[in-house]
């Protein structure tokens, strides 16, 4: 069969690769001039009588993603098509190839150089995290090296999107895959943290974790039984590089690292990277909301899904947050500090840290005039939430918001109505 040398408006050079879901070209963009890969899916793949619609589902996912995720660690996607007569993804052309060839026990690589690949796919993992996706594919084929220092990661067709209600189902590549993910478990942000400590694990000692007999004794292994201690097969490994992948790689969750961050700042300590960064400071919001009553029941989900659309500031003390009479379609969450809560001068309630107001302009759904004046009595970090953000919540999370608003709005009628009984008693 000939090779096509046109798709869209896209010269065809020449072919890169091919799998069993699509054929990879490298090609020409006319109007940006450079180089781009192009993932052409089969026609196939996405009319299978049985699995047409999920595939067609994941296509849809990495095409929506385009222009989304914009990180020095992660392959740009730069336009994508869904078509009857064809269907493809144009991405950033990376020519290094994968990290395959280095899980081999003839061709591994330097340990830090491990340390530093792994440490910057956790930089560019967080940020997907951060940003609402969860890759769920994570494994050497998906890791390409654009250049001796540089790494990205590819392939979101797996991806899941936390602001969008989807099945929780086992995809992914059997070997890289979590318990969760085998059991059909909820996947959060630590299915990624285990599939790259297998990748870690592979590329420290070019042996897979497990060595299973059929699929079936794979995913028994996965579940219940502990991979040999890298040591074992390689006894020039640092002790503290041997205890991060077996963290990496723990089966219950509780154990097993909590956040990107955990993990990446023990790779920072042995490579001597620098900690801090812009996206570790998402870590922290998401620590700060963990910690507030008010959401102490929300799942992990839920509270990235809230971080994502929430608009955080910091005020100095004295400052006016929320005028009397000024219209107004905001509320906020006081994460740090404390404010006054003020009408016609009068010193109506005082606020700390979990407490929030504006409600009523949530509740309207429109702007409103103010019934009171909110002045910081300190420093404060306020979370401003607007009504059409709160909308682009999962139907779940918008479910569970509601009744947990609900609550706090029936206990503050309820002390409204108790120091009312004591003012006319």
């Amino acid at each position: 069969m000939n090779q096509p040398t046109q798709i869209g408006k896209y010269r065809l050079i020449r072919k890169l690769g091919q799998g069993a879901t699509s054929v990879v070209y490298l090609a020409h963009d006319p109007f940006a001039d450079r180089e781009v890969a192009i993932k052409v899916i089969k026609q196939e793949f996405l009319d299978d009588p049985k699995s047409g619609k999920q595939n067609r589902k994941q296509l849809q996912t990495e095409a929506a993603l385009a222009g989304k995720l914009i990180h020095p660690h992660i392959v740009t996607i730069y336009d994508a098509v869904i078509a009857d007569d064809a269907s493809y993804i144009v991405m950033e052309y990376v020519p290094g190839g994968t990290l395959e060839k280095h899980i081999h026990p003839d061709n591994l690589l330097p340990l830090d150089r491990v340390v530093e690949y792994l440490f910057k796919c956790c930089r560019a993992l967080n940020y997907a995290q951060f940003k609402g996706v969860i890759h769920r594919d994570i494994k050497p084929a998906n890791l390409l090296l654009a250049g001796p220092d540089e790494i990205k990661i590819s392939d979101l067709g797996a991806a899941i999107r936390l602001d969008t209600e989807q099945t929780q189902s086992n995809v992914g590549s059997p070997n890289y895959m979590s318990p969760e993910q085998v059991k059909g478990d909820e996947v959060t942000h630590q299915t990624d943290i285990y599939s790259l400590g297998v990748v870690m694990y592979r590329m420290l000692t070019g042996r897979s974790p497990y060595n299973a007999k059929n699929l079936a004794h794979l995913y028994q292994q996965i579940m219940h039984e502990p991979p040999p201690r890298p040591t074992l097969l390689r006894n020039d490994l640092p002790p503290q590089l041997e205890r991060i992948v077996m963290q990496a790689m723990q089966k219950d969750l509780s154990e097993r690292f909590s956040s990107w961050r955990d993990f990446g700042n023990e790779l920072a300590e042995l490579g001597h990277f620098e900690k801090s960064d812009l996206e570790i400071n998402e870590n922290e919001k998401f620590t700060s909301l963990r910690k507030l009553e008010l959401f102490q029941d929300f799942t992990d989900v839920e509270l990235w899904e809230i971080l994502r659309v929430g608009e955080w500031q910091k005020q100095p003390e004295k400052t006016v947050v929320l005028r009397e009479d000024d219209p107004g379609d905001a509320f906020y969450v006081l994460i740090e500090g404390g404010v006054s809560v003020i009408r016609n001068s009068r010193l109506l309630n005082t606020l700390s840290s979990g407490d929030c107001f504006g409600e009523m302009a949530y509740l309207s759904r429109k702007p409103m005039p103010r019934t009171a004046t909110v002045a910081a009595n300190t420093e404060v970090t306020l979370m401003k939430m607007l009504p059409s953000q709160l909308a682009q919540l999962s139907d779940r999370c918008q479910l569970h918001f509601n009744q947990v608003f609900l609550y706090v709005l029936s206990e503050r009628l309820r002390l409204a109505d108790e120091r009312f009984s004591k003012q006319v008693s």
